[in-house]
Order: C-alpha cells, then structure tokens, then sequence
C-alpha cells in the first residue's frame, strides 16, 4: 500500500469519527437549546409580574392571611374600649330617640293610634337610654368572644373570596394547571424549583457539548498544519472541514444566541403589620435564534418587517451555506464548473457581500445594549427601606448558539484563506 493511500486513511480514520461526534454534539445543542428555551418560557409564563404581584388571584391569599390574623389579633386598649363604649352608648341613646320620635309623629289609622299608646303605657324610653351604657358594654363583651371572632372571619373571609372570584382569570389558571400537567408536578409542588433546576442542567449540558464542538474545530485547523506538507490530501480534508463548517453554521443558525431576562428577585413589604412577599416577578423574557427571529419578522405581515427578515434570511443564511457549497463545486469540480462566473463568485467574491460577521457584531451590539438599558432601569426597582424592600436583577446573557455562530465566521475566513493556497499550489502545478 502506497503511502499515500496509508496517509489518507489516516486521515479520514481520524475525522470521519470527528465529524459524526460533532454532528451528535450539534444536534443535542439544537434539542436542549429548544427544550431549556421552553422551560424557560412556561417558568416565565408562571411567574409574570401580572400573575404574580398585580395579579388579584395572588393576592386573594395573602388578603385572607392578613384579614383572619388582624380579627384573631385584634384587642382594644383601654382608650379604644372607653371610647367605643362611649359611642355606642350615644348610639343606642340616638336611635332610641328617634324611634320615639317617629312613634309619636306617626298617629294617623287606628293601627298607629294603638301602636302608640301600647308604647306609650309600657315602654319608658328615657330608662331605655339610661341602661344605654349597659347594652352598650353587653354588646362589646359579645363581639369580643372568639366564636363571634371566628364568625367575623369567616364573614370576611367569604367576602374577600366573593370578590376575587369576580375578578378571578380563568385563562390564567387553566395555563397554571396546563403547565404543571405538562411536566407531571402536582399543584401543590414547588414548581418553579424543579423548572429551574431542569433548565440549569440543560444549560450546563448545552454549553459542554458547545465547547466539545469548537475543540474538534481546533482539532480540524490543527490537522492543517500536518496536511499543508501533503498536497494530495488537501482537497480531501478541505471537503471534511467545509462539511464541519455547514454543521457548526446549522447549529449556530437554530439555538439561541441571546437570552433577555429581567425580573424582580424579591419584593417584601410590610402591609396592615403583616409581612408580603413575592418572590421571582418575571417582567420581561426572551430567548431567539436567528431562523426564529426571521420567522417572527416574516410573520408579522408588516413589509418592512417582511423585507427585514428576507434579507437576513438571503445574506446571513442562504448565502452563507451556498457559498460553502460552492467551495466543494469549485475545488472538485471541472473546468467547465470552475470557470463558471456564478460559482467563481459565490466562492471567492461572496464574503463581503455575507451578513455573518455583521450579524456576529449586530447580535453583541444589541446584547451590551439591551444590558446597558436593562442595567440602569432596573435600578430604580432596587429598593432598601423600612417600608419595603425590593430586589430586582438582570439576567440578559448570550447562549451557546452566538458561540458557535462565530466559530463558523471564523472558520469559514479561515477555510477561504485555506481555498486560495490550494488553488494557487493547484495553478502553479499546472503551469
């Protein structure tokens, strides 16, 4: 066997396996990127401001708390209770007088006149209002007793309920109990820990196999170093990085690239002296890939919207895949294909014309300034008082699909430059 042949065995012996891990490694990237974007959209779902502290459901709970421990805390000081003693008294002394007054004016028919000496005869009114304080204290005594307490309580308790039900969303709930099903946790279980650990495992995986890719990258520019002194295996190992190079391209172009997340860690204050909290407001989330966002853009039947999403479709998708296809067509094919101007084009003279090192720059730009924004808002929700206190952060990061989107750019200048050595070795040898 000639030592080319022994050179060319080594070689596809040692990145076919390459390829196949990064094509394994990618396609995970893809599904765990999908499935941590989708754990994080119901987490967020869940935990939305206007399901949270300006959501009435929410607050139905923590007003009974606060309603049935004022009216089982609730005792009068002695000032308190003298001068609702006082009160009540004139009350009583009040409506005494005035159903005398009434009685007396109202004498017209025989069943008034009747009704107005039998009061007359028998009920002294001014000894009424003289036991006044009396009934006033049996009736303080009387409200006072814990099973008329818990009869208040109750009362309150069915009134709130009353209300809240009014206002109760329905769709909310039904996307609650929806979500909690999806996942098989019961309603009673802590949810948005088992989410959020869920999401933090993916998130550890998505970015090791990330970096399981970019290092056979390495391993693939590594083995140029080794090629360049063997001219017959350059177009051999040419054909094997560009087909690494689409794979990288796929991936970077369908996992997300940036994660916008705002939300407010904590908020306590102190209401009626009992203590409310609210913990995880979301207030804002997003998590988009490219073909994503140019399926929003291409959705949203606005033209300008529309014309958007087709160009960065045609020059940071299309054109990029093409002109690596082109490549092989190029470097393997016949006179006729090398010499045809559209191929020559897509190969050599397309790079300017590709959006992909600008998205690269686009996608950090909008990154440190969605950061910036969100850093300086979020702020103002970041309160330390006696009253309340309030802890709000910003989450706003970029994912394992910006990574590999730059790996691709790189490797991709890097193949160009790879491409016009070996068509130079290749003119040289002809002439």
């Amino acid at each position: 066997m000639s030592r080319f042949k022994i050179r060319k065995i080594i070689l596809f012996t040692v990145t076919i396996p390459l390829l196949a891990l990064a094509s394994y490694f990618a396609y995970n990237v893809y599904q765990d990127s999908i499935k941590r974007s989708e754990i994080k959209d119901d987490y967020s779902t869940l935990n939305y401001i206007n399901k949270g502290m300006l959501s009435v459901t929410a607050w139905k709970g923590t007003m009974m708390n606060i309603v049935e421990h004022q009216i089982t805390d609730f005792e009068l000081t002695k000032s308190q209770d003298s001068l609702l003693h006082l009160q009540l008294t004139e009350l009583i002394r009040s409506l005494v007088d005035q159903a005398d007054k009434t009685i007396q004016a109202n004498d017209e028919g025989f069943k008034n006149t009747i009704r107005k000496w039998a009061v007359n005869t028998f009920v002294d009114a001014d000894e009424i209002k003289a036991g006044a304080p009396q009934f006033s204290r049996r009736i303080i005594d009387e409200v006072m007793k814990e099973k008329n307490k818990d009869r208040m309580k109750t009362l309150a308790i069915s009134k709130l309920t009353e209300f809240a039900d009014e206002t109760y969303d329905l769709q909310d709930s039904l996307e609650i109990k929806d979500i909690h099903a999806k996942y098989d946790i019961s309603l009673g279980e802590d949810i948005n820990s088992i989410l959020l650990v869920k999401a933090k495992e993916l998130e550890i995986k998505n970015y090791r196999e990330t970096f399981f890719i970019l290092g056979i990258v390495v391993i693939f520019l590594l083995l140029w170093f080794f090629v360049f002194k063997f001219i017959a295996l350059q177009k051999s190992l040419f054909f094997l990085s560009v087909i690494l190079a689409i794979i990288v391209l796929l991936v970077g172009l369908t996992s997300a690239m940036i994660e916008i997340d705002a939300r407010i860690n904590q908020l306590d204050f102190v209401l009626l002296g009992e203590s409310v909290v609210f913990k995880d407001q979301v207030i804002f989330y997003q998590s988009k890939s490219i073909l994503q966002l140019v399926n929003i853009l291409l959705q949203t039947g606005k033209v300008d919207s529309i014309l958007v999403g087709i160009l960065v479709l045609g020059f940071s998708v299309v054109l990029p895949i093409t002109k690596l296809i082109s490549t092989q067509v190029y470097l393997f094919g016949k006179d006729k294909w090398q010499n045809n101007k559209l191929i020559y084009w897509l190969a050599f003279k397309s790079g300017k014309w590709s959006m992909a090192d600008v998205m690269v720059v686009a996608i950090f730009m909008a990154y440190v300034g969605f950061n910036g924004i969100l850093e300086d808002q979020m702020e103002y929700l970041n309160v330390q008082s006696d009253a309340m206190n309030s802890i709000a952060t910003n989450n706003t990061s970029l994912q394992p699909g910006y990574l590999l989107f730059i790996a691709y750019v790189l490797f991709g200048l890097i193949l160009a430059a790879i491409l016009k050595h070996i068509i130079k070795k290749q003119h040289k040898r002809s002439v």
